[in-house]
């Protein structure tokens, strides 16, 4: 037996050795034992040294032999010794049989010691992967997981429809001959469809008609009781398919119901994917009569949630965005009166659609759906109904909120930390937007630290974020920074933007094209922008000629003025080049700086860049003066020249220029750009008459806003004529704020008899009394406890929380205050008088207008519901 000594330590195996050799030698006498005694140590040694060389050293079999017959021979002795019976010397020999025992457990224990210590030593080693194994398992941890979708041959799904209209084309072919007249209408496309399914639809129910006829002849109970009798069929199941697919088509609905109604009178099953077919034209046409006949007339069992979806969204596409979906919502709480409650994206696409409507009402109603649905038919919503309500919070119901960012929290919070739903770049926005939409430093700051939560909390291995940041992100961005007043903030988004690489934003980068929405933001923001003074920053130089100092040559040290404002990107000018904005020595010279502008007069210069450079992208004109800017692509090839837009624009004069400069670019700009003026820019000049300052600026208000009133009231008096819901229609709340700054400029100016009669002209055209009388309630409004109706089971908004969107318009006491003190500085008692009878007549009439909303009774619905009724089957 050779011993394995390669894989022992060489202490342990010389050890182990010698305990072996030292008990051998004892039991074998003469000579063997002392040459083992001496030899065997070294050897040993010198044969573990060279195990790894050369074979084991048989020296241990020779040992194992020896052994073996010295027990023998001890034993044989002390058998002869008690023979003869003599008295013998107590021996320490063993039996054979119990030293090979020894033996053999000696070696089982050094084999599983280096079993162990092999074993060990490749614990320590460990697998080994390359860096790219662990990169890619990297990589799989970190990914975030995408939804799995069923994969779909598009070839074969092509190649079948191509074969099953191949089918379709025979068979009309073969009905054509069997029922019309063998000649068949060709042109260059092959047979018409259209026309030989009509003439075989039309052949067929005709024939169908006679044999109908022809049995009540014989049998006038035939009509009673059709089960009765065997049906005749003209078509077969496969050819009245062929006759739908081929009218759908080409978008014959009639032509596929009357296939339908011929399988149904010849006793053939109607399948449900034809109805469904019809029933998804149906709704795309917003044909909803014909939606509840095709339900009413050709369904045998309870609708598919496809059916009921289609359903719904037929009456809603049939009903204009002007007026509320009623009979949408009364087919919706119909299903769930029914037990069969439509499909969770029935009611987002119900929600969605009474968002998109103008009315207070209809927004109000949506909060109250999204309520009952959780109560009636969903509790848990998706991603997108959450979504699509964080969103909502931002264009609140009543005016007093510019938006709802707490409420938006807490649906947030319900939706990724109690249900775990991983939010969307869409649902991102919409929380941002939410917060930066509230006006306040604090939800301002709240929105942008979601949008680094955004980029920053969701990255792959190589740092990528999985949220890519678009065009609605940015402008959710800007409309914190501009309700603030933050331009440090608007030119570093501006400049990420222009820049497209997103150095700041994560290494994903950022395409999202700048368009008029996001220069619209940016005006505002320079128009909100209050520029600071710096006296460090100001370095006053002399004239030659004086010992004062000139104005006009303070200057300023742009490599050491910052600004107090906590901007989300760092300030670096060469990480980000785009951001520096205009420094100039001269007018005729701009160029980007880092610092925003540090005066009035540079962020008018700055403005005009700007613009300057959105018409010469947009190839209206050439400039030399935005050569310098570090915009090598025309990034603002895609910034409409709107009215919103340059109505934008010139806010940013009306604060930071004289009125002088603002009503010369008023007349200008909208001729040369050839864009129209709204309302609502008029409205933003007559305001900012109002406000001019003493002196010449007031003089030269009351010039421009008797410009500005002409052209005022020719819009106002065409939209009077208007109806109610049209959408050229001027506002009630603009035409009061219109009136109001045009008396507010006749009191500032000292024009008090003008301004009196301006008030007793608008008290005769908007009389008080006109206020009283509020719109009927709806049946939906009622507030009575029901658990079934076609209304919402629990509400979230009262009927004191939605606003009246029908009041006309009225004048306050607070609109009116400035004349209220110019006649008491003039002492005009009557006039006084005249004044307090207006604002308290107004307000008596509001109040009778809540008082009578408040009492008016929900009027009786009669039976409106038998189509809808019909349409279910239970």
């Amino acid at each position: 037996m050779h011993f394995p000594a390669s894989a022992l330590p060489p202490t342990l195996l010389d050890l182990t050795m010698l305990r072996i050799a030292s008990t051998s030698s004892a039991r074998i006498p003469g000579v063997m034992g002392t040459s083992i005694r001496w030899k065997r140590p070294s050897a040993l040694r010198r044969m573990h040294q060279a195990a790894p060389l050369t074979p084991a050293d048989p020296g241990y079999d020779q040992l194992m032999e020896a052994s073996s017959l010295n027990a023998q021979s001890r034993g044989w002795r002390k058998h002869r010794g008690s023979a003869s019976g003599s008295l013998s010397v107590r021996s320490d020999a063993v039996e054979p049989s119990k030293t090979l025992d020894s033996f053999q457990e000696l070696e089982r224990r050094v084999q599983a010691l280096d079993d162990t210590i092999g074993a060990e030593e490749l614990a320590q080693d460990g697998p080994f992967y390359s860096e790219g194994e662990l990169t890619s398992m990297y990589q799989d941890v970190l990914a975030i997981p995408i939804p799995e979708s069923e994969p779909t041959n598009q070839a074969e799904i092509e190649a079948l429809k191509q074969a099953e209209a191949e089918e379709d084309l025979d068979i009309l072919q073969i009905l054509e001959e069997r029922l019309c007249n063998p000649t068949i209408e060709m042109d260059s496309g092959g047979l018409k469809l259209d026309s030989a399914a009509r003439r075989i639809l039309v052949r067929a129910h005709e024939v169908v008609s006679r044999v109908e006829a022809t049995r009540n002849v014989v049998n006038p109970d035939a009509s009673l009781n059709p089960q009765n009798f065997l049906p005749i069929s003209v078509l077969t199941i496969r050819e009245c398919q062929a006759l739908v697919r081929v009218s759908m088509k080409t978008k014959d609905a009639k032509a596929a119901e009357l296939a339908l109604d011929i399988m149904k009178r010849t006793g053939l099953p109607i399948p449900d994917g034809a109805v469904t077919e019809i029933l998804k034209l149906y709704a795309t046409s917003g044909n909803l009569a014909a939606a509840d006949n095709l339900l009413a007339n050709f369904l045998t069992e309870a609708p598919t949630e496809t059916q009921r979806h289609l359903h719904v969204q037929a009456h809603l596409n049939g009903t204009p965005l002007s007026t509320l979906p009623t009979s949408a919502l009364d087919v919706l709480h119909h299903y769930e009166g029914q037990n069969l409650p439509a499909p969770m994206h029935t009611y987002t696409t119900v929600i969605t659609s009474l968002f998109s409507r103008s009315s207070s009402l209809a927004r109000a109603h949506a909060w109250d759906i999204f309520t009952h649905m959780r109560y009636a038919a969903h509790p848990n919503p998706d991603i997108l109904l959450y979504t699509l309500m964080i969103r909502a919070c931002a264009s609140p119901i009543s005016t007093r909120y510019s938006s709802e960012p707490e409420k938006a929290l807490d649906l947030w919070m319900e939706m990724t930390v109690d249900h775990k739903i991983m939010p969307t770049v869409g649902s991102y926005n919409a929380i941002i937007l939410a917060c930066a939409r509230s006006g306040t430093k604090t939800y301002v700051n709240e929105a942008f630290r979601l949008a680094r939560q955004m980029l920053d909390s969701h990255r792959d291995a190589q740092g990528f974020s999985a949220f890519r940041p678009d065009r609605k992100t940015f402008c959710a961005l800007l409309e914190g920074s501009k309700r603030i007043g933050d331009l440090s903030r608007a030119r570093w988004i501006l400049a990420e933007m222009v820049r497209g690489t997103g150095t700041a934003l994560g290494h994903a980068g950022v395409d999202a094209e700048i368009d008029e929405e996001v220069m619209m933001h940016m005006f505002h923001t320079y128009a909100a922008y209050r520029p600071p003074f710096l006296r460090a920053a100001a370095v006053l130089v002399k004239d030659q000629g004086s010992t004062g100092v000139d104005s006009s040559t303070v200057s300023r040290d742009e490599s050491k003025v910052t600004t107090a404002t906590d901007v989300l990107a760092p300030h670096d000018s060469n990480s980000n080049p785009a951001t520096r904005l205009v420094s100039t020595i001269g007018e005729e010279t701009p160029s980007f700086a880092h610092i925003p502008p540090q005066s009035r007069a540079e962020v008018i210069r700055e403005v005009k860049l700007l613009f300057n450079r959105i018409i010469e992208d947009r190839g209206l004109s050439t400039s030399a003066a935005t050569a310098s800017l570090p915009f090598s692509e025309q990034r603002f090839r895609s910034v409409e020249l709107s009215t919103r837009l340059v109505s934008a624009y010139l806010s940013v004069f009306y604060n930071h220029a004289s009125l002088e400069t603002s009503r010369e670019l008023f007349w200008k700009i909208f001729e040369d750009l050839e864009v129209a003026r709204s309302p609502r820019v008029y409205l933003e000049a007559l305001e900012r008459c109002g406000n001019a300052r003493r002196g010449h600026e007031r003089e030269v208000g009351l010039q421009f806003a008797e410009e500005v009133w002409v052209k005022w009231r020719e819009m106002e008096v065409a939209g009077q004529h208007l109806d109610e819901e049209s959408p050229k229609k001027i506002n009630p709340r603009m035409v009061e704020r219109a009136h109001v700054a045009m008396i507010r400029v006749l009191a500032i100016t000292q024009n008090t008899d003008r301004a009196m009669d301006h008030l007793r002209s608008f008290a005769s055209q908007y009389p008080a009394n006109a206020l009283r009388n509020p719109p009927p309630k709806r049946a939906f409004q009622s507030t009575r406890t029901s658990l079934v109706g076609s209304r919402p089971l629990v509400r979230m908004t009262s009927s004191a929380e939605v606003p009246d969107d029908h009041v006309p318009p009225l004048l306050t006491f607070r609109d009116i205050e400035v004349l209220h003190h110019r006649l008491i500085d003039e002492e005009r008692t009557k006039d006084i008088g005249y004044v307090t009878w207006v604002c308290k007549s107004y307000e008596w009439a509001l109040r009778v207008r809540r008082d009578n909303a408040v009492k008016a009774k929900i009027p009786k619905v009669g039976s409106n519901n038998a189509v809808v009724e019909a349409s279910v089957v239970a």
